[in-house]
């Protein structure tokens, strides 16, 4: 009798075990998630800074996007920020319309950054120059 409960309680142990090392398991893998979610947001939003950075110096932005679409920043991160400590296999990839309602002073910018573990967000921002000053505005974010 003695030996089946001892039995049971192993069991029982092995199975509580098991148990708390699935969970543990189960929190890591969504901690890294959200990680790898957070790193490709931010990689995302400083794709939309780089390329904001770049429209600065452009004086005729119907130039820039008279074919339609174009990519505007292409690549690591890493590399586009030179020397900024950034994980090498983040790829971001910027893109610039022109606005879809004909307003010749906004642009729709689009960035994309894919993490390491394959996790892609997504930064779609409209900006206009204000023809006075050549200051850039936000008119929306998502």
């Amino acid at each position: 009798m003695a030996l089946v409960t001892a039995l049971m309680a192993m069991l029982m142990m092995l199975a509580l075990g098991a148990g708390v090392a699935m969970t543990t398991l189960t929190e890591s893998t969504i901690a890294a998630n959200h990680r790898d979610g957070l790193q490709a947001l931010y990689a995302a939003e400083a794709g939309i800074d780089l390329a904001v950075s770049r429209l600065r110096s452009s004086t005729d932005w119907q130039a820039l996007v008279t074919g339609g679409t174009v990519t505007l920043i292409d690549g690591p991160l890493a590399a586009l920020l030179q020397g900024a400590t950034v994980d090498s296999r983040v790829m971001v990839t910027v893109t610039v319309s022109p606005d879809p309602n004909g307003d010749d002073d906004v642009l729709a910018l689009q960035s994309s950054a894919i993490v390491a573990g394959g996790l892609r967000r997504t930064v779609q921002v409209s900006i206009r120059k204000r023809p006075a000053t050549s200051e850039i505005e936000t008119l929306s974010w998502r």
